[in-house]
C-alpha cells in the first residue's frame, strides 16, 4: 500500500483514504493557541525529507508475520513492491513477526528477513508492533525493548527511542523536512497499541470483549504534549499522519455510520455519508 504527499496540497481525506492508517492529523488535536506543552516533551529534527519536486511516498506492509523461516513470498512481494514504488520511507505496521521463534537468535533472523528488503536499498524504514510480537517471548527472552534495540542497530533505521513513563515501546514523531527549507513540512507518528487486553482494570471486568489491547491514556498525553512542544519550536501546526496496529473502536462507527448496528444498509449509508473508499476484511478490535 502507497501514499504519496504532495507537499503543496496534502488533503486530510485523500490521506486517509489512501493509507487506512490509525490516526489522524496532529494538526487537528493540538490544544488552541496558548496551550503549552509539559516539561520534557522536546520536539524531534527533521529525520527525512521530501524530495525536490515536493513529493514524499511511503510503503507500508502489514502483517509480515512469521518466524526465522520467512515465507519467501512475503520477501518477493516487498522486493517487487519496492522497486516499483521506489518509496522515501517504508513502515512495517504491527506484527512484524509471530510467536513461532524459540531462541532469541531465531527472533532476530526473523526481524532481519523483513527489513532487508529496505536495508539493500538504502531506504529509511521503522516498525509499530502488534500483539504477536512478543508471543515467543516466555521461550526467546526477546522482548519488543530488546528488539527495537536490535531494529535500531541497522544504518536506516529511524525507529525512536522508547519515551519514559509512556505506555508502550517506540511510541515516535518522524519529521518530514521540506523541500523548500531545513523545517519540517509533515510528520509521521507511530504508536504502539498493546497486545493483549487485562482481564480487569480497578475492577471493571471486561469479559465479552474481544482479547485485543488499546491505546493508553498516558500515550494520548504523550502525543498532545509532543504535538505541542512541535508547534511551539517550529511555529506552526504540523500536518502528519499516525499509524498503530489495532484499529481504534471509531473505524467500526464510521465504517456503519453506527454504534451498534452493523448491517449492509448500515454500511451503505456510511459511504455515503463520509465518502469511503476501500474495503473492510477484518472486524475492528475492541471498544475505546
Amino acid at each position: 500500500m502507497t501514499i504519496k504527499m504532495d507537499q503543496p496540497s496534502f488533503s486530510r481525506r485523500a490521506a486517509l483514504a489512501a493509507a487506512g492508517t490509525l490516526g489522524a492529523l496532529g494538526a487537528a488535536v493540538v490544544a488552541g493557541t496558548g496551550a503549552n506543552a509539559a516539561p520534557g516533551a522536546k520536539a524531534p529534527k527533521p529525520a527525512l525529507a521530501f524530495r525536490p519536486d515536493g513529493r514524499f511516498k511511503v510503503v507500508q506492509f502489514n502483517d509480515t508475520q512469521d518466524d526465522e523461516q520467512t515465507d519467501r513470498r512475503t520477501i518477493e512481494l516487498m522486493d517487487r513492491t519496492l522497486d516499483v514504488e521506489k518509496p522515501d520511507f517504508v513502515v512495517i505496521n504491527g506484527e512484524v513477526i509471530n510467536g513461532g521463534c524459540d531462541t532469541g537468535l531465531q527472533v532476530k533472523q526473523a526481524l532481519n528477513h523483513v527489513v532487508q528488503p529496505m536495508e539493500s536499498r538504502n531506504i529509511p524504514w521503522a516498525v509499530t508492533f502488534g500483539n504477536h510480537d512478543e508471543d515467543s517471548v516466555a521461550r526467546t527472552g526477546m522482548t519488543e525493548a530488546k528488539m527495537l534495540q536490535f531494529l535500531q542497530s541497522y544504518e536506516f533505521n529511524v525507529n525512536g527511542d522508547t519515551a519514559d513513563g509512556v505506555t508502550g515501546t517506540s511510541n515516535s514523531l518522524l519529521l518530514v523536512r521540506s523541500s523548500k527549507s531545513k523545517d519540517p513540512a509533515f510528520g509521521l507518528w507511530l504508536i504502539d497499541t498493546g497486545r493483549y487486553a487485562p482481564d480487569s482494570i480497578n475492577g471493571q471486568d471486561f469479559e465479552g470483549y474481544p482479547d485485543w489491547d488499546w491505546v493508553r491514556m498516558d500515550q494520548v498525553t504523550w502525543y498532545r504534549n509532543l504535538s505541542i512542544a512541535t508547534e511551539q519550536k517550529y511555529g506552526k501546526k504540523i500536518p502528519s499522519l499516525m499509524w498503530g496496529h489495532i484499529a481504534l473502536h471509531e473505524h467500526r462507527s464510521m465504517w456503519f455510520a453506527s454504534i451498534d448496528s452493523r448491517t449492509d444498509a448500515d454500511h451503505q449509508r456510511a459511504v455515503k455519508k463520509h465518502s469511503i473508499v476501500g474495503e473492510r476484511n477484518e472486524g475492528t478490535r475492541r471498544p475505546s
